[in-house]
């Protein structure tokens, strides 16, 4: 996974795209789109940020499922973070 330093997203639920389209690292993941495929690297990055919170660690399978996830739209890329982050959020709330 590279280093990269973990942002506060929100971490949802969602109930409309709108809302998903409105956080910041989906903005900046449109903002970076200069040409075909370089909005990728920011839509991983969304992904590999709230894996890296929730100290997921990847294999190599693992990796190359996230970068074909970082492929599909940046507001899909949040919503599967924010899953990520809510999963790891109820399973800490469960073992305390």
């Amino acid at each position: 996974m590279h280093h990269i330093i973990p942002r506060a997203p929100s971490a949802g639920p969602f109930d409309t795209e709108r809302q998903a389209l409105d956080l910041p690292e989906v903005k900046a993941a449109y903002a970076s789109i200069t040409g075909p495929g370089t909005g990728t690297l920011e839509c991983v990055r969304i992904l590999e940020t709230a894996l890296q919170a929730a100290s997921v660690d990847l294999g190599a399978y693992d990796r190359r499922i996230v970068n074909w996830l970082g492929n599909w739209e940046a507001q899909t890329c949040a919503v599967i973070a924010g899953l990520i982050y809510r999963a790891h959020a109820a399973g800490k709330a469960g073992a305390a």
